[in-house]
């Protein structure tokens, strides 16, 4: 109960701040430094905060917890990414009702989850066209 609590604390402590940061950065380019930045850089942060208060807490078994909290963090930023470029979750004059994100996440959340496939059939179409159009070897990777 007092690592739920804890992290419970912490949470509401900086959801905001990570929120905000996210969106500050939401188009920023170019992308795949920007999903470093908010996939690796940004979460270490908060790990290392996250881990020294649970440390102090003497929350039991804390590093595969934290193992598992990174890997849910770096998974999170990466959507609250995404939903950000697509025009929701956004607070202040760029944010829409919450009713609104919240009719829109489910779509959000299936088209999120196809980006990886839809990204690898697509290289692999392209390998194979490019294969078959007398590409040379090893030129579809």
């Amino acid at each position: 109960m007092a690592a739920l609590f804890t992290e419970s604390v912490f949470c509401a402590l900086t959801a905001g701040f990570y929120g905000a940061m996210v969106q500050t950065f939401r188009n920023a380019e170019p992308k795949w430094l920007t999903a470093m930045f908010l996939t690796v850089a940004m979460p270490a942060l908060f790990q290392v905060l996250e881990y020294w208060l649970h440390w102090l807490r003497g929350t039991p078994h804390l590093r595969p917890a934290e193992s598992v909290s990174v890997v849910a963090g770096a998974i999170s930023a990466l959507f609250n990414w995404y939903a950000m470029r697509r025009g929701t979750l956004l607070v202040g004059t760029e944010g829409r009702a919450f009713a609104n994100d919240l009719h829109r996440l489910p779509v959000l959340i299936v088209s999120f989850l196809a980006v990886l496939p839809r990204k690898l059939l697509e290289r692999l179409k392209r390998a194979q066209s490019g294969f078959l159009r007398g590409g040379k070897r090893g030129e579809f990777l």
